[in-house]
């Protein structure tokens, strides 16, 4: 990122609205060395779940709740959020967060595993929104699983996308570069979907399925 570019998100960072809850979520995140989506980020996952109205959605990725609250925050009060993460620990928290939030504690559902398999188990085309924030090595699996869990018109999000401006440099040959390079390339293919990459933080990939 530019040196403009980068005081340019620290200034929207500081600008764009935040919350105890929220603010608590980031600060125990630490102590999981975990990296939770911006307050920029966290805000336009808010914004798109309340354009998308999802009944239904899946987060993989819960982390210690900030992109969990973001989305619950946008969705319908009747949505249900499904969220998946290999570690049970940061989905406690995310869970006692929510309670402390007032989000009722069946709108959420909690699936401990790996994004992939627990993906394969949920329905095709029964889920309005999918949030994707996970480690992108696995994003050649992940998103087309992802894709296919979207009913008709649904909303597709991926994190990481632009990997801070990695993927835009040929130079960068990293493993992680090459994966998500070669997902966007093959979503440039796919004709059942329409893209756009928001170039937010890491990047964030947005899909419709059509």
């Amino acid at each position: 990122m530019s040196r403009d570019r980068a005081i340019d998100a620290h200034y929207a960072d500081r600008f764009n609205p935040s919350d105890p809850v929220m603010d608590a979520a980031r600060t125990i995140s630490a102590e999981y060395s975990t990296v939770p989506v911006s307050t920029t980020t966290a805000g336009t996952l808010t914004l798109l779940a309340r354009m998308a109205r999802p009944a239904t959605a899946i987060e993989v990725g819960t982390g210690t709740g900030v992109s969990t609250l973001a989305l619950l925050r946008g969705m319908p009060s009747s949505g249900i959020l499904t969220s998946i993460d290999i570690d049970a620990d940061k989905q406690a928290v995310a869970r006692d967060l929510i309670g402390v939030a007032r989000i009722r504690a069946h709108r959420v559902r909690m699936i401990h595993g790996r994004g992939e398999d627990a993906l394969a188990r949920l329905a095709a085309g029964g889920y309005d929104l999918v949030f994707v924030d996970s480690e992108p090595l696995t994003y050649d699996r992940l998103v087309p699983l992802a894709i296919e869990r979207l009913a008709p018109g649904g909303l597709l999000v991926v994190n990481h996308a632009l990997l801070g401006g990695a993927v835009a440099k040929p130079a960068n040959r990293a493993p992680r570069t090459q994966v998500v390079r070669t997902m966007l390339d093959r979503i440039v293919e796919r004709t059942d979907v329409a893209r756009l990459i928001l170039p937010v933080d890491d990047g964030l990939l947005v899909l419709t399925r059509v």
